[in-house]
């Protein structure tokens, strides 16, 4: 753990030091028990976008995923393998949008309708989506756990809106009894490129004063969308620094975010170890088997003789 104070010198070097790379700061007020983590993800939600060949719309569903996932990297040991799984499954033109992310800031996602679009003539006019219509306002939002003691903790929640953000916020009270406010933002150049991505989490732990409560909510309700505060130039540290205004915040943790995705060839054939030697004779009679990534897209080609598992 490191503690500096958020000082220019401190956003200065971190300015510096990362510079183009995503990344996420976690800080904490200085007296009280509050924990605030503001992510850029950028690069990362370009990255899924140029592989998974995105339509602004399912760009914007999948980017605010991922970044909700890596906020939700919250609930897992920092800097280690343990791994946060989330899955949204709505009644929207999307169908099942999937992030998982890790300790270590190391994230991959998928989603079902690579081409969902919703945008409305009015819409356009304003530059702005609705992401419910992408989402749907029914549905269901799952977490799994994934903390390396065994079977993985899997919690399931309705979505409420169809908003993200607040269908994180939602399960994050009702599945870990954490109250915890959540912003999440992708904007989308004319090009269909991203141009910013990133979101804030803020936990209130017990013991937190009223006052800081009171601040803390205040700050929430009158601060500007991410993606405009990221558009001014705002990094996460000074995001970080607007949201606990007046609570002498400290810097306690850090780490880089990037797109990742472990799949191998080894991989891919165990997969194929879930069917019977009668499916896989009958996939190879007209060539290779072949695996493809939902993740990233890779795909993997076994020949017969390769695939030997069933005795």
């Amino acid at each position: 753990m490191i503690i500096k104070e958020l000082s220019e010198k401190t956003r200065k070097e971190l300015r510096d030091y990362f510079k183009d790379r995503d990344y996420m700061v976690v800080t904490v007020p200085a007296d009280e028990p509050v924990r605030v983590y503001v992510v850029k993800a950028t690069r990362t939600v370009e990255i899924a976008r140029r592989i998974h060949t995105l339509s602004p719309a399912s760009a914007v569903a999948l980017g605010r995923t991922i970044v909700g996932s890596l906020l939700l990297t919250s609930l897992v040991k920092h800097a280690t393998d343990q791994k946060i799984l989330l899955k949204i499954e709505g009644n929207g033109p999307a169908g099942a949008i999937v992030s998982e992310a890790d300790g270590k800031g190391r994230t991959r996602g998928f989603i079902a309708n690579r081409a969902a679009e919703t945008f409305v003539k009015e819409e356009k006019e304003k530059k702005k989506m609705d992401i419910s219509r992408v989402v749907g306002k029914e549905g269901t939002l799952t977490v799994v756990k994934e903390l390396r003691m065994g079977t993985p903790y899997t919690s399931v929640v309705p979505l409420v809106s169809g908003e993200i953000a607040e269908d994180i916020a939602f399960y994050l009270m009702q599945s870990e009894q954490i109250p915890s406010a959540v912003g999440i933002g992708v904007l989308i150049e004319e090009t269909g490129k991203i141009k910013h991505a990133g979101g804030f989490l803020i936990q209130t732990l017990g013991g937190t004063s009223k006052k800081a409560v009171d601040l803390i909510e205040d700050k929430v309700m009158k601060i500007p969308p991410i993606t405009e505060l990221m558009s001014e130039g705002n990094r996460p540290e000074d995001i970080a620094l607007l949201l606990l205004e007046n609570l002498k915040p400290k810097l306690v943790s850090l780490k880089e975010v990037e797109y990742y995705c472990p799949c191998d060839e080894e991989i891919a054939k165990s997969s194929l170890l879930t069917l019977s030697k009668e499916e896989i004779e009958e996939i190879v009679s007209e060539g290779p088997a072949e695996v493809i990534c939902n993740f990233c897209g890779r795909i993997y080609r076994f020949a017969k003789e390769e695939l030997n598992f069933h005795k």
